[in-house]
């Protein structure tokens, strides 16, 4: 006598939606005043001012941001990426 099969019904695919947005941290490694706008950034972990809708539009907002930056204070602080809104880097 064989064992009944089994009958699983099949799962329809769940859609997760892309992040519509997004921020860049960065790692703060001494004070530093970046605008007027922004204010003084801590050591730490920090969280950029603005929100993207894309991940590459946020990230190139760090990269103009970081050319913008004086040679000298660009080792002030480290780009971390740009996440989620809501997520933080670990």
């Amino acid at each position: 006598m064989s064992a009944p099969m089994l009958e699983l019904e099949e799962r329809p695919a769940v859609r997760v939606e892309p992040p519509k947005q997004w921020r860049n941290w960065y790692r703060v490694h001494q004070r530093m005043g970046v605008t007027r706008r922004v204010g003084v950034w801590y050591p730490g972990v920090t969280r950029g001012p603005d929100i993207f809708p894309s991940k590459d539009i946020a990230e190139q907002h760090a990269l103009d941001f970081i050319a913008m930056c004086k040679p000298h204070a660009r080792s002030w602080f480290d780009y971390l990426g740009a996440f989620p809104e809501g997520e933080t880097p670990e």
